[in-house]
């Protein structure tokens, strides 16, 4: 078992998750060959707390894995102990590399690859996406893209020649960025909305390595005789969403807590026909549910670990020529994940919803370096909170907590309720 992990990992740059401004064949290979979970949620927002919480799971063959990271906080948790053996490779910071082999995430995987003939399980987790930005500007065609946005047009019908006469209004925001320092931004609706396209194109770029490195390491791992690979992604990224780019930047919304999950099978035939290849599950899930995954993969790879009494069945949410007390009766708001901030719940998403409360943040700290109070979470529920309708409204656009007062209170006192019984 091969298990590549990532912080700050967007499905919202993967294009087997529907993003069309950006290219990861190797990765949806992967997805198609495999399992891909479709709305995977973390439980905790502090990614480092979810590397602890699958090193914690009994399903987890910490024991016998093999853990090849550039994040130092992975060995100095408690539970860390578990790991059969840690390599932990430091980061160079030495500008944006020439080729992707050069990368910091090509040298943890020149190591990773070393590890893979000897070991039963090994775990590659990097934290480059949230530290140092030095894929080749190169891997993203900024060149192709720029001939396709310039094309002729008649001058008559342009808003530029309109607006001529107070002056060049071309953007004057570069099309991808060099910066290796990741970015932690809040923009207001004044800027220029052309510098979060670049931000985004520069955050593909880095996807589009670790796309590379995907495709290496399958190779790899194949020969090495390792039968499955799972890649999953430990948080998130805000790629523009409530105007916020960066890892933890901004209000907590979906983009900080969904995340990549894919299961794969490695080794197998071209003509073999694998038992539900392919699979897509779109049902809320948790992160936490990766040791689990990885169990049954360990058990028998070639089959997806999703039963196919589970992938196969309708989704009945999906019924729309159902009558409309059964549709209301089925929105129950479960399955839900639980997500927790700093040890307080401050979200939650199920199938039908994202709730968010009122002054959650993504990280514990202002950008601004002031303190920031903890949160009011005891005034009524009424205005406290933002409700978003999921799958629909999958960037947090539209908050319709004043329409539906009835959900937000639902919400909400399962948020106090799940933290009373924890405490």
């Amino acid at each position: 078992m091969f298990l590549f992990s990532l912080e700050g990992f967007s499905p919202a740059a993967l294009s087997c998750y529907g993003a069309s401004w950006n290219r990861t064949e190797a990765i949806d290979a992967l997805a198609a060959r495999g399992t891909a979970w479709d709305r995977t949620i973390t439980p905790v927002a502090d990614p480092v707390e979810q590397l602890s919480r699958w090193l914690a799971s009994a399903s987890f063959p910490a024991e016998q894995m093999t853990v090849v990271t550039d994040d130092e906080r992975l060995g100095e948790l408690p539970i860390a102990d578990r790991i059969g053996e840690l390599i932990v490779i430091p980061t160079r910071a030495d500008g944006v590399a020439l080729t992707w082999e050069e990368t910091n995430l090509a040298s943890l995987a020149a190591i990773a690859a070393e590890q893979l003939p000897d070991n039963p399980h090994v775990w590659m987790h990097s934290r480059f996406l949230t530290k140092c930005w030095d894929a080749p500007r190169d891997l993203f065609p900024v060149d192709q893209l720029d001939e396709e946005d310039l094309e002729p047009m008649d001058p008559s019908e342009s808003i530029e020649h309109e607006l001529n006469s107070v002056g060049d209004v071309r953007s004057t925001v570069p099309p991808i960025l060099d910066e290796t320092q990741p970015p932690s931004l809040l923009f207001d609706r004044s800027d220029d909305p052309d510098w979060i396209m670049a931000w985004m194109r520069t955050y593909g770029c880095q996807i589009r390595l670790v796309d590379a490195v995907t495709e290496l390491m399958c190779s790899v791992a194949e020969a090495s005789g390792q039968s499955a690979m799972v890649l999953a992604g430990a948080s998130g990224f805000a790629l523009g969403q409530n105007r916020a780019v960066g890892h933890r930047a901004g209000p907590l919304r979906s983009c900080h807590v969904h995340v990549p999950m894919i299961s794969s099978v490695l080794g197998a035939d071209a003509s073999e026909v694998l038992p539900g290849a392919g699979i897509r599950d779109r049902r809320v899930s948790s992160a936490d549910s990766l040791p689990d995954v990885i169990a049954a993969m360990i058990k028998d790879s070639k089959t997806s670990p999703i039963s196919p009494e589970v992938w196969a069945a309708r989704d009945d949410e999906r019924q729309d020529d159902a009558p409309s007390d059964v549709r209301e009766a089925r929105s129950d708001n479960s399955p839900s994940v639980v997500t927790s901030n700093a040890g307080v719940n401050v979200a939650i998403t199920t199938a039908n919803w994202f709730y968010v409360r009122d002054g959650a943040q993504a990280q514990g700290e202002r950008h601004d370096g002031a303190e920031q109070c903890e949160p009011d979470f005891s005034r009524g529920s009424h205005g406290l909170g933002h409700l978003f309708l999921k799958p629909d409204d999958l960037n947090d656009v539209n908050d319709v907590a004043r329409l539906r007062h009835d959900v937000t209170e639902e919400l909400e006192e399962k948020l106090v309720s799940q933290q009373t019984a924890h405490e």
